[in-house]
């Protein structure tokens, strides 16, 4: 899609994705760093600053710093507190995704579940249909990954860590696609289309509702509806 963003670029995806990654993998500091306070428990950039500075000391990944009993002198009582929490939380996904089949795809459920992802996204986001645009993209990465976890006629069923690989070359390879010149059919608006040309055009849609658009109709802009049809013609 000319000028879209890529479906794994989405700040959703990314939040959710790097769940399953810490999940999958403690040492990922990337992946922490990005979901400890998302949706937000009460750990701030000093005590990731304090945390950081524990690991360094200690030689270790940010998610095994959080898991160290020294932490806890480090740290206030509410954060430390927080830290606890989160800490659990990924355990328990940790240990339960480490498997095939129902029991992974329930302990994925169940992450998803206890983060309470999507209250927070109908917190944050700008309106209503934001937020459920936002909720239809996590369930379909959900659907993707439960569809992996379980198999089918033609694919073994994969642990999380096999499914989380496979996202990522999948988006690895979407990015490159996307930087490639090669042939490949380019989906775009009749707006985005304006100065541009083809040697082949297919303008799907034409017909009354889509082009001229039913809302278009309702106020008598047909004339806007006209020019658009003129700038994907010509």
């Amino acid at each position: 899609i000319t000028g879209g963003q890529s479906f794994f670029a989405r700040s959703e995806i990314k939040d959710i994705m790097a769940y399953f990654r810490l999940a999958v993998n403690s040492d990922d500091d990337n992946a922490l760093l990005r979901i400890i306070n998302v949706p937000r428990r009460g750990i701030g950039p000093q005590t990731l600053e304090k945390i950081g500075k524990f690991a360094h000391q200690q030689s270790c990944s940010l998610f095994e710093a959080c898991c160290h009993p020294g932490i806890k002198t480090q740290l206030s009582t509410q954060a430390f507190h927080n830290i606890q929490a989160f800490a659990e939380l990924i355990n328990r996904a940790a240990h339960a995704v480490d498997s095939e089949g129902e029991p992974a795809t329930d302990a994925v459920a169940s992450l998803l579940n206890n983060i309470h992802y999507e209250d927070w996204l109908f917190e944050n986001s700008p309106s209503t249909a934001a937020a459920e645009m936002r909720v239809r993209n996590v369930n379909e990465l959900h659907g993707w990954v439960t569809g992996m976890l379980r198999g089918s006629d033609n694919n073994e069923p994969l642990t999380l860590s096999q499914v989380v690989s496979k996202l990522m070359l999948r988006d690895m390879l979407s990015r490159q696609e996307d930087d490639d010149d090669s042939d490949q059919v380019q989906l775009m608006t009749l707006h985005a289309s304006k100065g541009l040309e083809f040697p082949y055009v297919f303008l799907v849609g034409m017909e009354e509702g889509l082009l001229p658009h039913q809302s278009s109709v309702d106020v008598g802009n047909l004339e806007e509806e006209r020019r658009l049809a003129y700038v994907g013609i010509t």
